[in-house]
């Protein structure tokens, strides 16, 4: 395999890293939330900050799918000058 455009495999590297590395560092936030709604003790300031959790990992997982299509598509002939 070989890279046919640079830039895009780049620029997908390292939207595949900023993704994965919000997963990984709101995935224990959101455990500890889901734990204390379990047992009941969240007041509302707790649930906002969790639904903002859930919403930021989802972005998360949505900046990870796409660095891997990004990475993907630099190693495609057809994008190497752009899509027509």
């Amino acid at each position: 395999m070989e890279i046919k455009n640079i830039t895009i495999f780049f620029i997908g590297i390292t939207v595949l890293i900023l993704g994965i590395l919000v997963i990984i560092f709101d995935y224990p936030q959101i455990q500890y939330f889901e734990k204390m709604s379990f047992q009941n003790i969240m007041d509302e300031k707790d649930r906002e900050m969790h639904q903002r959790l859930i919403i930021e990992i989802s972005v998360g997982g949505i900046m990870t799918i796409a660095g891997s299509i990004m990475i993907f598509s630099s190693f495609l002939k057809r994008f190497e000058n752009g899509i027509r």
